[in-house]
């Protein structure tokens, strides 16, 4: 029996329409796309501020999306946290990140680690903390 070929397009555009169904709606923070996932986050409290300790709500699409790690480095200053943050999913596609603290003013790069149907995406975004 040969076996079957389904074009990478046609599995692309298959998940489109439910990837379609679950973008995180605005009040769920800043947002970030790779691929067929989505993600929003918000800092508790807002704004983050120097040294002090928050937490992050971060609502992940598809909601069937496991966060695996979140980091921050500061590129400039080749040092990251000096704290490692735990992950408590809530259901739904939302996550709970605590522990976070940015002890300096500056550039911070924010990274998720997220998988989603066995493959493993890096999304990141560039903060600046006054």
């Amino acid at each position: 029996m040969k076996p079957s070929r389904i074009p990478l397009a046609w599995l692309l555009g298959a998940a489109v329409p439910a990837f379609a169904a679950c973008p995180p709606p605005p009040e769920a923070g800043a947002r970030l796309d790779s691929g067929p996932i989505q993600l929003a986050w918000r800092a508790e409290p807002a704004p983050i501020a120097v040294s002090r300790p928050f937490a992050l709500i971060v609502t992940l699409c598809p909601a069937e999306a496991r966060l695996l790690r979140v980091d921050a480095t500061m590129p400039e200053h080749r040092h990251g946290m000096n704290y490692r943050p735990s992950m408590q999913p809530l259901g739904s596609g939302q996550w709970r990140v605590e522990g976070l603290l940015w002890h300096m003013a500056g550039r911070w790069e924010l990274r998720l680690d997220v998988e989603a149907a066995g493959v493993t995406q890096s999304l990141r975004q560039s903060v600046t903390l006054p």
